[in-house]
């Protein structure tokens, strides 16, 4: 029997915007390098997401040399994002539970993205001299931290997991709803539950929990618009006390490289929560 292997690999440079698809990435101890080190804050320092303002799907990202490209689709706007932009001020943000010591990146991006949003906005980017900490239990000996991630640092689900979803939701739909970053083919749905210990690549993961979702997964990435539907289709099979579960979380053990073709060697397994 073949193994699973990775079918996409995917990251998103500012969290809640738009997906950049790879065909390899290396992973490091805050995970796939160039996912979530950016993020954009209000004038308070409080994380901003398509929780709370869908329309922040109209920002699509693409790689740009080493760089990115940010194109507004509603106005044609872009702008040149820097994987190692100019620098300002340190300020002090919020994420979920999390104060962290961030920098706001400078150039003008923030108010660049604050006259198209009619908020006053700031882009601010993690900083590796003030690391945002994991919880002790999901600590590994490769990696203590996280990226602006909701919670930890990767987040994968198998294609047999989408398409089971899709069959309780009636249709098919956009996989980026739920905003994995390693998507595998070859494995049964919702196998990966399962996995406690595996490589993929170079790259061995600690498959730490699973991941709850949110109202998050209602919002069409396309459009913005927002679709109650989704959330309530999946809590009919995939809920467990108040939480509903797709995806599971992962913790760099060993950084390296992962590439779309890779197998995943499964090493430990464990009871998964459904």
């Amino acid at each position: 029997m073949s193994k699973p292997f990775i079918s996409q690999l995917i990251i998103f440079p500012i969290k809640s915007l738009g997906p950049v698809a790879l065909q390899q990435v290396e992973v490091d101890s805050l995970g796939l390098v160039g996912d979530r080190r950016f993020m954009l804050v209000s004038e308070t320092g409080q994380f901003i997401t398509q929780r709370t303002r869908p329309d922040l799907t109209r920002f699509a990202l693409k790689l740009y040399g080493s760089d990115y490209l940010i194109m507004d689709q509603l106005t044609q706007n872009h702008r040149v994002l820097s994987v190692n932009p100019v620098l300002g001020d340190w300020v002090d943000v919020t994420l979920w539970d999390d104060e962290i010591h961030v920098r706001e990146v400078a150039d003008g991006i923030s108010a660049w993205f604050s006259e198209l949003l009619n908020e006053s906005v700031r882009l601010v980017q993690i900083q590796s001299a003030a690391p945002r900490s994991i919880e002790i239990k999901y600590q590994t000996s490769g990696s203590q931290q996280s990226s602006f991630a909701d919670s930890l640092p990767i987040l994968l689900a198998s294609e047999s997991s989408y398409q089971e979803v899709e069959h309780h939701f009636g249709a098919s739909f956009d996989w980026m709803r739920f905003r994995a970053n390693v998507i595998i083919s070859g494995a049964k749905a919702f196998e990966e539950d399962s996995w406690l210990e595996f490589s993929l690549g170079t790259v061995r993961l600690f498959g730490a929990k699973p991941c709850a979702r949110c109202q998050l997964v209602n919002v069409n990435p396309a459009t913005g618009e927002v679709d109650k539907s989704m959330l309530e289709a999946l809590s009919k099979f995939r809920k467990v006390g108040n939480k509903v579960y797709f995806g599971q979380q992962a913790v760099p053990v060993v950084s390296g490289r992962i590439a779309v073709g890779d197998e995943i060697h499964v090493e430990k397994t464990k009871d998964a929560l459904l």
